[in-house]
């Protein structure tokens, strides 16, 4: 660019020159040759300006807490058949795009040997960061470690592995709390909708995933409502680890509690990816009061909003969730660059919230 502008330079100097004595020829043949060099000043500065705008985007390129230049994020989780895993993954997808950083989703179909292959695939394919919803903890601890040794970034997404060996951060929310916020939102349903109910009359099911330390405190929340409320007793807890689908587990169990228990009136799930495919069974299932059955879960979802909403006029049964994480690919995203603050451990704790009859509006999509 610095020789073109000195070829117009030279070029509208020759030119004035040639025509020195020739009166408003000369004069117009002056502007001339000063509007162009001006013209290919600017230029030349525009062209800088624009080079300093890329080099500035380029030093404010996200790196990982290792300090490592961050392209390339990947998603690894146990399934994408409910709600919670489709919008974490939208969400770590809107905050990679802020930063031009690619994206790589694998969804392992409850399947530990899968998982583990598609972890492995995502260091060979140049991933700075593995987010990970693990489908057995204990089965991908190996390749968690691999990947860390070679100085991939492991942010865990509700769970904590017993060793920082495995992993370099965790996205959670206070299991337990999370739990017994389900539970005292079914205990104050219990109290108002059977006030002259006897002590342990009102039979509640739990729908657990005990696959984690952290899962299995949350269904231990769950249990807290024979604390919540003299009413209620817990009946029977159904594990869904292992199966191939968990919604469709989910509505299996349902259909046991109906015969092995039909006078139960609650049923407390540990995600309202488990709630709501109950809620469908309890809906179509005749000689059920609806007005008198309540279900409530945990984490968010537009369909879990949706179905609270509908149980006012008792159109759902899932009455109540203990919440957390509306965006939370976007927290775990943050968790890899280091824009959260953790403990000793590594762990970021994400606020909870109740979504209930009362305030569902506010979170309606």
């Amino acid at each position: 660019m610095k020789k073109k502008v000195l070829s117009m330079v030279l070029a509208a100097s020759m030119i004035a020159s040639m025509l020195v004595g020739c009166g408003q020829t000369t004069q117009t043949t002056e502007a001339t040759a000063t509007e162009t060099t001006e013209a290919a000043v600017t230029e030349s500065s525009d062209v800088q300006e624009t080079a300093e705008e890329v080099v500035t985007e380029t030093a404010d390129a996200v790196k990982t807490i290792n300090g490592d230049e961050l392209t390339k994020i990947g998603l690894s989780v146990a399934a994408m058949d409910n709600e919670f895993t489709t919008n974490l993954a939208d969400t770590l997808q809107a905050a990679a795009d802020e930063y031009g950083v690619e994206v790589v989703v694998a969804q392992a179909d409850q399947t530990t040997a899968k998982q583990v292959e598609q972890i492995e695939n995502m260091v060979i394919s140049g991933c700075q960061a593995i987010c990970v919803i693990p489908v057995d903890l204990t089965g991908i601890l190996d390749a968690l470690k691999s990947a860390k040794e070679k100085g991939v970034v492991i942010s865990m997404c509700g769970c904590i592995p017993e060793s920082k060996d495995y992993y370099d951060v965790v996205a959670n929310v206070e299991q337990l709390d999370l739990g017994q916020s389900a539970a005292k939102a079914a205990a104050e349903w219990i109290d108002a909708t059977f006030p002259d109910a006897e002590d342990g009359s009102i039979e509640v099911g739990i729908l657990a995933l005990n696959n984690t330390e952290e899962a299995i405190k949350r269904e231990q929340g769950l249990e807290e409502i024979e604390k919540l409320t003299s009413k209620a007793k817990v009946v029977e807890v159904y594990d869904s680890t292992g199966a191939s689908s968990i919604p469709t587990k989910a509505q299996e169990y349902t259909e046991m509690m109906l015969v092995s228990h039909p006078d139960v009136k609650c049923i407390l799930a540990y995600s309202d990816f488990m709630g709501l495919p109950a809620d469908e069974v309890i809906m179509r299932t005749p000689n059920i009061d609806k007005s008198q059955f309540g279900i409530f879960g945990c984490d968010y979802s537009s369909a879990g909003c949706e179905a609270i909403q509908k149980s006012i006029n008792d159109e759902s049964t899932y009455r109540g969730s203990g919440a957390f994480g509306v965006e939370f690919g976007k927290v775990m995203f943050d968790t890899v660059v280091g824009a959260v603050d953790v403990d000793d451990l590594g762990v970021y704790y994400e606020p909870t919230f109740d979504i209930k009859a009362s305030n569902v509006a506010d979170y309606i999509k």
